[in-house]
């Protein structure tokens, strides 16, 4: 919209007919603008303090000219309503947000906060002043809430530079501001025709120091507060997409893979111990959920770092243990061991710890003490105790007792800790007159009562017809429990019987053992998982055609059922809260299992896939690919800001790459299955997609050029010109991961031997690799292509740029970046999106790949891990899609920002 300067009531001369400035009518629209933006400016007798618009007022008021607004009716049209989306997927970003409560109750204190005059519709009125309303705040939307229309909130005036900023694009929120989006339909022009309305009230409402910021008929200002002139537009900034990008309305999963390691009880409280991710090893987020009732009520725990924000990807909690009044839990991470503490176990601390755990170190259980918290496990081949009062502090144990190769269970109770692990020993005897050595190994049981410094083995016997090793270790009513399987056979010849059973053994100090009861069930096959604590015992027994029952015990001599767990579950842990309550937990096929909860319905416990891997533009429409709810998906929009979903066949896996090109739109990517392949789909249009053929494995990249259409995956390329037959070219040995379309053919990127490399080729038939790729770094991953200069991005800090197709090549580095995360070519240069230190993220651009300048940019970096993943430049602007973390969920980010002009970087240095 155009913004429209305040004017008087009336109507105005016909176009063309207006007199010279000055013998114009007093109140003529020149006249008003002339006091406004010029007279107002300079008259030396008004104070310096006041800002803009009280210097117009008072222009206006010695002019003699009532100070109003609004065009006549036939200039100021009410604002047509927008037609609804022909999908229910389409949905668009260039509304403004929709008022939250806070905003319009903040808008509702401005109003009551105005002076009377202000608020009688005349500012003139005599010994008033316009006034400021303290702490109050305006926002476009919230000044449509209140009652009134746009046009009804004015600025009186502006200072000369004040231009207006159009509004064609949705305000971005804070970047502080995590939430989803949110998108509100404009509002209409106030109808200024109505009969006998006079001047109209004026509403006014001032921002804090830091400026003031106004709508009028639909168009945005903002003034400084100071008269300084207007401050600039703010730059474009990456918001929260997810309700943009549809997920699919028809599916039955939500397609990312669940999993809980550990469920631990501590009173009435269970906290259960998992991840979420795609499948992709290091993609995985942890997940804390709580329940305070014994297993009846689930909630989401919050998990952060030590600083607040959100933790990285690939951390997986395997252990949990509860002590007086704290939680701990570790876990692994390609850091390291990681630790997470939590007073109550509803928020969860990250801390990662490299003093006390050391890479290749295997942490295998954990238990609270009366002092802290003691882990047992092994490294290089020998145990390993870890302990902590605090959870932060961990001190490490090396070399117990001599032969002991490794710690797996651990329990407490009463200042005294059991432990199960293996060992191993030599053992030498005569045979004959020879003296022979042999290694023995087994497992067995040792104590400790200082804390974990020395331990002793102790013995658990043989009896009630048990064999074979114990089978968990638990402080339970009265001291330590574990279990051994048994057998029994009765009966002679033809009627000879064997019933299977299980055999609990009991301590009440860890030293002396005894037999205290059997655990049987129908069609008995030996005990899955044995859990316990002071409220009891419990166990998950296996049964006939993969059916198990729960059983549960007070004593460990007489035992119930307790439910059933469906033979698809395979389960991770055992869980027996106050009262008895027994809570299994693990997973079922992709989905998180807690038995006798629905995770789906609990809040924040279970996430939908929503990705967005790759961005392309064609004639008029840009198009997204990635995947959804664990399917292939595709999104287009003619501007960049309202996304439609397209339609697509349904197909398990993910587009990883879209081209557009002479036969129209090709997406490429791989399909899920027992043997994954390759998944394509062409379009005409970028809306309506269908199943194509490609005779390959995953895909991982796709570009058109002069040639046609050239795919690449692994260590294979495949071409086509129509898009109906393929061909494979061959390659020399590396993964090729990214393809471009240069001005002399076709360039690809990847990598061999861990290092960087570089193919070329001028049809897509014959490729030659690189030998001038600069030593050093990992793979490339992106590359992009303005003519034969080309800038390709990978694992590091620096961007790899050729001038000459690839021939040639040389390092360079956007300031302060530490990974760089996307890549494209604009008509005007390129554009890179990276990380900087230490947990922000920036967009930069260069004319030529050679020197690099900072692009203005928001809502970026952050606790909230927000970074830019995939670019395309689409007509005059660049979209950029990304990803965001909130509470362990990823949610998509779209930025959309005009293409940065090339003398703007001409001369930054790299």
């Amino acid at each position: 919209m155009t913004a429209r300067t305040p004017e008087r009531n009336g109507t105005p001369s016909p176009a063309g007919a207006e007199p010279p400035a000055d013998d114009r009518p007093a109140g003529s629209r020149a006249v008003r603008r002339r006091l406004t933006f010029g007279v107002s400016a300079d008259l030396a007798d008004l104070p310096a303090a006041l800002s803009p618009w009280q210097r117009a007022y008072e222009a206006w008021r010695a002019a003699g000219i009532r100070w109003g607004h609004g065009a006549p009716p036939r200039e100021r049209a009410a604002a047509p309503e927008r037609a609804a989306p022909a999908s229910r997927n389409a949905i668009r970003a260039d509304a403004p947000p929709a008022a939250r409560p806070a905003e319009k109750a903040e808008d509702a204190k401005a109003e009551d906060a105005k002076a009377p005059a202000a608020k009688a519709g005349d500012p003139k009125a005599k010994g008033t002043k316009p006034k400021k309303a303290k702490g109050a705040k305006a926002t476009s939307a919230g000044a449509a809430a209140k009652g009134g229309d746009a046009g009804s909130v004015v600025a009186a005036a502006t200072a000369p530079a004040a231009a207006p900023v159009k509004t064609g694009t949705a305000e971005a929120p804070d970047p502080k501001d995590e939430s989803p989006a949110r998108t509100a339909e404009p509002q209409p022009t106030a109808d200024d025709s109505a009969p006998n309305r006079g001047t109209r009230r004026l509403r006014v409402a001032i921002a804090g120091a830091a400026g003031l910021v106004v709508v009028a008929g639909g168009a945005m200002f903002a003034l400084d507060q100071g008269g300084g002139g207007a401050k600039k537009p703010r730059p474009p900034a990456a918001v929260p997409a997810a309700a943009l990008f549809g997920t699919d309305p028809a599916a039955t999963t939500d397609g990312l893979v669940q999993d809980l390691a550990v469920v631990t009880a501590s009173g009435r409280k269970i906290v259960a111990a998992g991840t979420e991710g795609d499948g992709t090893p290091g993609r995985e987020r942890a997940r804390f959920l709580v329940s305070a009732d014994g297993g009846h009520a689930w909630k989401a725990a919050k998990v952060r770092g030590a600083d607040g924000s959100e933790p990285p990807a690939g951390e997986r909690p395997r252990l949990v243990a509860a002590g007086a009044g704290k939680w701990a839990a570790l876990g692994q991470s390609p850091a390291g061991t990681v630790v997470w503490l939590s007073g109550g176990g509803m928020t969860w601390t990250r801390h990662l710890d490299t003093s006390a755990f050391k890479p290749g170190d295997q942490v295998n259980a954990l238990v609270a003490t009366a002092h802290g918290f003691v882990a047992v496990g092994s490294a290089g081949g020998r145990a390993v105790v870890w302990s902590t009062a605090d959870g932060r502090a961990w001190q490490r144990v090396d070399g117990l007792q001599a032969g002991i190769t490794g710690l797996d269970r651990v329990a407490a109770s009463g200042g005294v800790l059991v432990t199960h692990g293996t060992f191993s020993r030599k053992v030498t005897r005569k045979k004959g007159r020879k003296t022979v050595t042999r290694t023995v190994r087994g497992d067995g049981l040792w104590r400790s009562a200082d804390g974990g410094r020395t331990w002793t083995a102790v013995a658990v016997p043989q009896a009630q017809g048990s064999q074979g090793a114990t089978i968990g270790l638990v402080a339970g009513p009265g001291g330590f429990a574990t279990v051994r399987e048994g057998q029994r056979t009765t009966g002679r010849k033809k009627h000879r019987r064997t019933t299977r059973f299980g055999v609990l053994f009991t301590s009440p100090d860890g030293q002396k053992w005894q037999a205290a009861g059997r655990i049987s069930a129908p069609g008995y096959g030996g005990v899955e998982r044995f859990g316990g604590s002071h409220a009891g015992f419990g166990v998950l027994v296996k049964g006939a055609k993969g059916r198990r029952t729960v059983l549960r015990s007070a004593d460990g001599r007489t035992w119930q059922p307790s439910g059933t767990v469906a033979e698809p579950v395979r389960s991770s842990g055992l869980a027996v809260a106050d009262g008895g309550a027994v809570t299994v937990a693990g997973r079922q096929g992709d989905d998180a299992y807690l038995s006798g909860a629905n995770l789906a319905a609990v809040p924040g416990a279970v996430h939908t896939e929503l990705a967005i891997r790759s961005l392309a533009a064609g004639p008029g429409r840009a198009v997204a690919v990635g995947s959804t709810n664990g399917g292939a998906a595709v999104w287009s929009s003619p501007d960049g800001r309202g996304w439609t979903r397209g339609r697509v066949p349904a197909a398990a896996g993910r587009l990883s790459d879209v081209a557009f090109g002479g036969q129209g739109w090709l997406a490429v990517g791989r399909a899920d299955g027992a043997r994954p392949g390759a998944l394509a789909m062409t379009s005409k249009d970028g809306t309506v997609w269908a199943r194509a053929t490609v005779p390959a494995g995953p895909l991982a990249a796709v570009a058109s050029g002069s040639a046609g259409y050239v795919a690449v995956g692994g260590g294979a390329v495949w071409r086509s010109p129509d898009l109906r037959t393929w061909k494979r070219a061959a390659v020399a040995g590396g993964n090729l991961v990214d393809v471009a379309s240069t001005g002399s053919g076709y360039v690809a990127v990847g990598g061999r031997g861990g290092k960087p490399a570089v193919w070329t080729s001028p049809d897509g038939a014959k490729w030659t690799p690189t030998a001038a790729v600069p030593p050093g770094g990992g793979p490339l991953t992106q590359v992009a292509a303005r003519g034969n200069a080309l800038v390709a991005a990978g694992a590091g800090a620096s961007l790899m740029v050729s001038p000459d197709a690839g021939r040639t090549w040389a390092r360079r580095t956007p300031p302060g970046a530490r990974q760089a995360t996307a890549v494209t070519a604009t008509p005007k240069g390129f554009v890179a999106a990276v990380t900087t230190a230490p947990d922000g993220a920036a967009v930069f651009g260069s004319p030529d790949g050679s020197a690099w300048a900072r692009v203005p940019a928001r809502g970026l970096g952050g606790r909230a891990e927000r970074r830019l993943t995939a670019m395309t430049p689409a007509g005059a602007a660049v979209l950029a899609t990304g990803t965001g973390v909130r509470d362990g969920a990823e949610t998509p980010l779209l930025w959309r920002a005009p293409v940065p002009a090339a003398g703007a970087v001409r001369g930054a240095k790299s």
